[in-house]
């Protein structure tokens, strides 16, 4: 009996060891499941420059990441587009950082700020503009400086109002505009600046290329594509680009520079507020793409 009963003992132990060491792998095998999740849903972010080719191979959860490194305190950058490695930080564009999102701005501005619609004028029409982008989270710079009075200050005529904002757009030029925009009304009658949808009438919308500059096509390509946009969410608002081959409406200074004409003088504010809508849209999906 007590050699059995020793032997009892002895099981006991040596059992109380396997659950022992059985719960160490256990918990192991859960931490490093647990590091490989953790380096599926950090992707790009900086723990997973270091186990690169670990997290390329998993992806078990879709969220949104940059807010989780925002959560933990971390900085979200983004890695080398051909490489997938970190680069030296000269021409990685940090998407978050200590200060928060770094977000794209348009600078808009009416050459000539005086040309009026039935019950309103087209710098209204840059306001209503830049509280539509703002609602959408685009950080807007309005121009708000009196064309006119500048005019008159320097004895220049109305003709020369593209020398003040060109001036104005010089001194406001930025690494961080998506956009500049040089917001018109056309002088086209009521029926080719209108169009009606289901009873609801919008000032229609025209992009206008300045052909007299070596890099007009890259103009032309960014109205292109702003163009598609707005004729994907309303066919019916465009009038298309109109290129002006003996002008260049200061668009040479950016390639990112353009000029739209928004509806006619016989176009009403509700019709224009309600085109502002859809071309917020057009260019909110556009520099926040």
């Amino acid at each position: 009996m007590p050699y059995n009963l020793s032997g009892d003992i002895m099981k006991r132990r040596f059992k109380a060891r396997k659950k022992k060491h059985f719960g160490f792998w256990g918990w192991l095998v859960l931490i490093v499941f647990s590091l490989f999740v953790n380096i599926s849903m950090l992707d790009n972010g900086s723990i997973s420059y270091v186990l690169n080719d670990v997290k390329d191979n998993i992806n078990f959860f879709n969220f949104d990441k940059e807010k989780l490194l925002l959560s933990l305190g971390l900085n979200y950058r983004k890695s080398n587009a051909s490489t997938g490695e970190l680069g030296s930080g000269e021409d990685d564009m940090p998407a978050f950082n200590e200060t928060g999102v770094t977000k794209p701005q348009i600078y808009i501005y009416n050459t000539h700020q005086t040309e009026e619609y039935t019950d309103g004028n087209i710098y209204e029409a840059a306001q209503l503009l830049k509280d539509k982008l703002e609602k959408k989270g685009v950080d807007v710079l309005l121009e708000s400086t009196d064309i006119s009075d500048a005019l008159k200050s320097r004895g220049l005529s109305y003709n020369d109002s593209y020398k003040i904002t060109r001036e104005l757009m010089e001194k406001n030029m930025s690494d961080e505009m998506a956009l500049y925009i040089d917001l018109h009304r056309d002088s086209a009658d009521k029926d080719a600046s209108t169009f009606v949808d289901e009873e609801k009438a919008y000032a229609k919308i025209m992009f206008v290329i300045g052909a007299k500059h070596e890099t007009y096509k890259e103009n032309y390509q960014v109205s292109s594509d702003l163009n598609k946009l707005l004729k994907n969410i309303n066919n019916g608002l465009s009038r298309g680009i109109y290129v002006r081959e003996s002008s260049s409406y200061n668009q040479d200074l950016a390639t990112n520079a353009i000029l739209i004409e928004l509806g006619g003088p016989n176009n009403t504010m509700e019709e224009v507020s309600n085109s502002v809508d859809v071309l917020a849209d057009v260019l909110a999906n556009y520099v926040l793409e």
